[in-house]
């Protein structure tokens, strides 16, 4: 459950300072033996090899590594092309896009044989080239949490000259064909869409598959959807031409293709929760916004002084016996140099001088345990001396992302720390020495106590700590990666001996809320680096950032901590994650994601692993198989810890014909329902309102009205000015809301669990109506309006309940209410025709053409309880509570019983009968009787016969209740 703490002060350290805790935090649900039986699972799952071909029979099909490498065997590289302008919209055909409608169908296929191979229930594809879902849970749970990600790689990886990098199986360069001829060796699956994106959709599939192994208890259905044209797809037809299919009201097209094929083509089922597998763990809430300085200083100063910088480069790491590492520098995101070759002039400086330069390096590097050496492992510094001139190489044996460079590994900053250290022993023959300036400064900016982390969000920059990250989320404000520019295989210079120009590019990426946050922090940051001597450029105030979920949504709260507690789990198997755990938090990212169409119903959760390098748009791209485990163990317990109720209530949005009312807008994609909407209201309940009932839950909401559907990723900005103009949610002054009522039917859905004083008789009776009908209820204004069935209605029509085949201990049960946007002027039972799938396939094109899927958008009649919420403020919200009682009736009842002699042959026999109730409430009733010698027989005491058996006249032998 997600829950507001006071927001902490302190910022993330690796120095025993105290950690940032964002102020939204998440309990688990997940103890640590479901954990356990999770992967389990997915180790079972997992079909490990070290080395394998595509094909060869040396693995199963059916795990993950199997999928992963016949998945990468279709060419499913998405070239483009154009879509129909109706109905089916099949995608283009030609030799031009590769035919890439056979391709995309062929894969498909593929997967949906996969899916039903792995047994999942339900597996769902509405066209042959376009999107597939499987879906796990109970088919009557009224709400689903999902995955929708990828199965496409971009044109980027296999464009002319990466496809003369690509190494086939044998390591033989250029290949045709090698991109999707993938392979295993030494631990690493290699071919196209193994990271991005093919690998980690086929990744969620199998999580879901340990999770249907399992077995375990989740509230929410789980549901797959794997898409296919994420990277350059088609183009998405208009929304008139969608309108010509398909009736959506209040329709504008996504951005994504597959996107547009789930939401808009198919109007398929919205997710109260979701994520898409296409970008890094543990969380990525948007896209952030982005500004490029370069920060420089003359050396000039320097260029008759011994240890003058005369050539620095930076690069990509090197690896013993890894010739394809380099090609990571060709991906979309430009790495940080993890790789740094600084080249000293020591001419004029003595032996002795040129040893102390290179002890003090080499002590330096040892403390930090870059040095010695790792066998069979490249060096990650070399100080080597040729004449006069020394070079300083470093190798972090890591690459990174320019997206994070708070996880450090930057090989410039390593270097620069270095030469401080190195020249700082040389006392005065370096003291004025411009280089070891501009080493002292980036030291102690980016590196100081020798600790990278915070530093690279600005944490040693005159930045307050509260404007480091967002208060809610710990999202970073800004990341500083410096020297982060590394897209070559050939290393890049930043320094330029003919002017003695020192000038590294820093890649600012924001997630500010507001200018002015952003201006203090940035005139913090050029304020800090000019007091080093640097020239900085224009940071500007970078805001603008598009958020796929508010800060402050529980699911990122949820996904963070869910991440942390699968790496606490077992920090050994997740070694490198752990060993950053204190630097991780969520935060934007670069580009877009498929999440960005679904506003604050989907994250990004993966695929890359903090500590793991990220292939994507590049020659030879790969995961290792252990990461490809972890992953999977990540996306299980974040599924499974989404697919559960946070609080004690759950519904299903409807559609429903109620004269006067307009229910358009009682789509999910049109309201703003995260999973901690449906709040605990048992609080507000009393004893006055209960009487002689039980309250088995309560439960109170509010959701406002999107002003359109959730096809783009909206600014903090847009989301603090609400309904007023330039929000997110509906205005109060638009012109169909001043002149209609909107009304949401819906199912609400109580999850009432086993009490643990329960036994499985009283349970069984229980669950069975045993102690009375289940009560429905709403509290306004401290009056309390009994949810009745009129005289002559079926009772069917208007309540349900279910038991998940998952959840023996739990019955839930529920009402369908229908709430207006209006003043409330009590309750109305109504029926009413009445659809929970929303699709509605234009007249007009039915007019002439068969229905493609006629047993969907089916019309139902149902009863509903309809009652405005108090005010037309384009929200729709409950009243004080809206809760479920039962009758208190005794579940469980213990006898015991004393005899007490009297005169003559007169006993006293009382008879006592300790009750516990279905609230856990506990009270006896007592019974006294006299009689004549034996006391064996039957009693009545209050509601209870109680049998008495005895040895003797006064010796008990037993008591029960009959």
């Amino acid at each position: 459950m997600a829950t507001i703490a006071p927001p902490a002060n302190a910022s993330a350290t690796s120095t025993g300072e105290e950690r940032f805790q964002p102020s939204v935090t998440y309990d688990l649900s997940l103890t640590d033996a479901e954990r356990d039986a999770i992967h389990a699972e997915v180790e079972a799952l997992a079909g490990r090899v070290s080395n394998a071909r595509a094909g060869d029979g040396t693995y199963s099909p059916l795990t993950l590594v199997g999928a992963m490498l016949d998945g990468s065997s279709y060419d499913s590289i998405s070239r483009g092309g154009t879509a129909a302008t109706a109905y089916p919209f099949p995608v283009s055909n030609t030799a031009t896009n590769q035919y890439e409608y056979d391709r995309k169908v062929a894969k498909l296929a593929w997967v949906v044989k996969l899916a039903t191979d792995l047994g999942f229930p339900v597996v769902v594809q509405r066209q042959a080239d376009k999107y597939v879902y499987a879906e796990i849970g109970d088919p009557d749970a009224p709400e689903m949490i999902m995955a929708l990600s990828h199965l496409d790689s971009p044109t980027s990886s296999v464009s002319a000259v990466q496809l003369a990098r690509w190494r086939d199986a044998d390591g033989n360069l250029g290949t045709p064909g090698a991109y999707h001829s993938p392979y295993i060796k030494d631990g690493w699956v290699y071919g196209a869409g193994i990271q991005d994106d093919s690998g980690p959709t086929l990744a969620t599939l199998l999580a879901a598959k340990a999770l249907l192994e399992a077995g375990l208890p989740l509230d929410r259905r789980i549901r797959i959807v794997m898409g296919i044209y994420e990277d350059g797809g088609p183009g998405t037809p208009t929304a008139a031409n969608t309108a010509a299919f398909q009736s959506i009201p209040y329709n504008s097209n996504p951005s994504f293709y597959d996107n547009w094929a789930y939401k808009n083509l198919n109007r398929e089922e919205m997710p109260i929760a979701a994520y898409t597998s296409d970008s890094r763990f543990p969380v990525i809430v948007g896209n952030s916004g982005s500004v490029t300085p370069a920060v420089s200083m003359s050396l000039a100063a320097d260029s008759a002084k011994p240890f003058r910088l005369t050539a620095a480069t930076a690069g990509v790491t090197l690896r013993e016996g890894d010739p394809t590492l380099k090609d990571i520098a060709y991906g979309s995101t430009t790495q940080i140099a993890s790789r740094a070759i600084f080249t000293l002039d020591v001419a004029g400086a003595s032996s002795a001088e040129r040893d102390r330069f290179v002890s003090a390096v080499t002590a330096a590097a040892t403390t930090k345990g870059w040095l010695p050496d790792v066998p069979r492992t490249t060096p990650k510094v070399q100080t080597t001396i040729t004449g006069d001139s020394l070079t300083l190489e470093i190798n972090t044996d890591v690459a990174m992302e320019m997206p994070t460079p708070q996880y450090g590994k930057n090989a410039v900053v390593w270097g620069m720390f270095l030469l401080s250290k190195g020249l700082g022993e040389l006392g005065s023959t370096t003291a004025d020495l411009q280089l070891k300036k501009a080493a002292d400064g980036i030291a102690d900016l980016f590196f100081r106590g020798g600790v990278e982390g915070e530093a690279y969000i600005g944490k040693y920059m005159g930045v307050p700590a509260n404007l480091l990250r967002n208060p809610n989320s710990g999202t970073p404000n800004l990341t500083l990666a410096l020297m982060a520019n590394i897209n070559s295989e050939i290393p890049t210079s930043f320094y330029t001996e003919a002017t003695g120009n020192l000038s590294m590019p820093m890649y600012v990426r924001s997630m500010h809320v507001n200018a002015a946050d952003s201006a203090q922090a940035t005139a913090a940051i050029t304020e800090a680096f000019q007091g080093k001597g640097f020239t900085i450029g224009n940071l500007g105030s970078p805001i603008g950032a598009g958020l796929y979920v508010t800060h402050d949504n529980p699911l990122t709260a949820l996904q963070y901590k869910s991440y942390q507690a699968t790496i606490d789990h077992n920090p050994q198997e997740f070694a490198d994650p752990h060993s950053l755990r204190d630097v991780v938090y969520p935060q934007g990212t670069t580009g877009g994601t498929l999440a960005s169409n679904f506003r604050n119903k989907m994250t990004a959760f993966g695929a890359v692993i903090p500590g793991n390098e990220r292939w994507w748009h590049t020659a030879n791209e790969r995961m290792k198989v252990d990461s490809a485990v972890q992953m999977t163990k990540m996306m299980a317990d974040g599924m499974l810890e989404m697919a559960r109720y946070t609080g004690p209530a759950g519904a299903k949005f409807m559609w429903a014909d109620m004269p006067g009312l307009n229910a358009d807008r009682a789509d999910l994609d049109l309201l703003d329902v995260t999973i901690g909407t449906y709040k605990d209201a048992s609080g507000a309940v009393g004893a006055n309102q209960l009487g002689n009932q039980a309250l088995l839950g309560a439960t109170s909401f509010n959701i406002p009205m999107w002003n359109g559907r959730g096809n783009s990723a909206p600014t903090a900005a847009a989301f603090a000015l609400g309904h007023e103009p330039g929000g997110v949610y509906l205005p109060l002054t638009d012109p169909e809301f001043q002149s209609s009522t909107y009304v949401a039917p819906m199912r609400l859905e109580f999850k009432v669990e086993r009490p643990g004083h329960m036994s499985d008789a009283a349970w069984a009776k229980f669950v069975a109506g045993g102690y009375g009908g289940f009560q429905f209820n709403i509290l306004v204004g401290g009056q309390v309006v009994p949810l009745a069935v009129p005289a002559g209605q079926s009772a069917d029509k208007f309540f349900s309940s279910r038991i998940s085949a998952n959840n023996p201990n739990a019955i839930y049960l529920s009402v369908n209410l229908a709430i207006t946007d209006a003043p409330y002027t009590g309750v109305q039972a109504k029926l009413a025709d009445s659809k929970a799938d929303l699709y509605k396939v234009n007249p007009t094109y039915l007019a002439s053409n068969p229905d493609p899927f006629p047993g969907r958008g089916a019309i139902e009649q149902r009863g509903f309880f309809q009652f405005g919420d108090g005010q037309k403020n384009a929200e729709f919200s409950s009243p004080d509570a809206v809760y479920v009682t039962v009758a208190n009736a005794v579940t469980d009842a213990k006898p015991s019983a004393v005899v007490k002699k009297l005169k003559g042959n007169t006993n006293e026999l009382t008879i006592t009968v300790k009750q516990t109730r279905i609230d856990g409430s506990e009270s006896a009733v007592t019974g006294t009787f006299t009689i004549n010698n034996n006391a064996a027989g039957t009693y009545t005491v209050g509601e209870h016969k109680v049998y008495v058996d005895t040895k003797g006249n006064t010796q008990i032998r037993s008591i029960s209740i009959v």
